[in-house]
């Protein structure tokens, strides 16, 4: 009994035909492939930037911008007070230069000027504090050339402005003309001293991005080293511009 009849071998292939069809649909298959359209990109959240430059262009919100300690003069005026009572006017001309990361170096020249008058019989003992003793006031105008040296440190920096905060020290002649009161049979006449003094001191500076500077010297020492006795506390509050 044969096992193929006429009409099963017309609905089965022979093997020689399903090799060649699978041979010919190999040879289309490239073609197939190459005329797909590219996958369409996501889109949403999870979808990435293609373009590099928008890449480039996005910002960091990690890098937060600091103001730099500069390098140029500066020009600070203001107000000093000397013993708390005294009110003198002074002005700061120097230069700043960037030492390491938030740390400034500043040299300049300080200006002091004041001027006081002392009653001469606060300055007598009980005793001789009476009619026949000088009467009046005594006049002194006091003007101080100090170079310093300054250092000042970042407490807070960013794109907005710079608070700094640090300590100086100067150095320099100061110049004291000094008006007697009128004695009797002998009119008051002016007197001239001279001597070296210094200032230790320490202040908080903020320096707008603009460049404009406030500064206050809460805690300063006017020092002349032959007497204890004429060192003195010394305040400021001052104002200026930094290039």
């Amino acid at each position: 009994m044969a096992l193929t009849t006429p009409a099963s071998s017309s609905r089965y292939p022979s093997p020689r035909g399903a090799l060649a069809l699978a041979l010919a649909a190999l040879s289309l298959w490239p073609g197939l492939a190459l005329a797909q359209p590219p996958p369409a990109p996501m889109s949403g959240a999870l979808s990435m930037p293609t373009d590099p430059s928008h890449a480039s262009n996005a910002p960091d919100v990690f890098a937060a911008p600091k103001l730099p300690a500069t390098s140029g003069p500066r020009a600070i005026l203001g107000f000093s007070w000397v013993r708390a009572e005294v009110l003198g006017y002074r002005l700061d001309l120097g230069w700043q230069v960037p030492w390491v990361h938030g740390i400034a170096l500043r040299g300049y020249l300080s200006t002091l000027y004041s001027h006081d008058s002392v009653s001469v019989s606060d300055l007598l003992p009980g005793g001789l504090a009476n009619d026949l003793g000088p009467s009046g006031e005594m006049e002194i105008h006091e003007l101080a050339l100090l170079a310093t040296a300054e250092i000042d440190a970042a407490l807070v920096s960013n794109e907005h402005g710079r608070l700094g905060a640090g300590g100086a020290l100067g150095i320099g002649p100061s110049f004291a003309w000094v008006k007697m009161p009128d004695m009797p049979f002998r009119p008051g006449e002016w007197m001239h001293e001279r001597a070296v003094i210094g200032r230790l001191s320490g202040h908080l500076e903020y320096r707008f991005a603009s460049g404009w500077v406030l500064r206050g010297q809460p805690f300063g020492l006017l020092f002349s080293g032959h007497d204890n006795t004429d060192t003195v506390y010394e305040m400021a509050a001052m104002g200026g511009y930094q290039w």
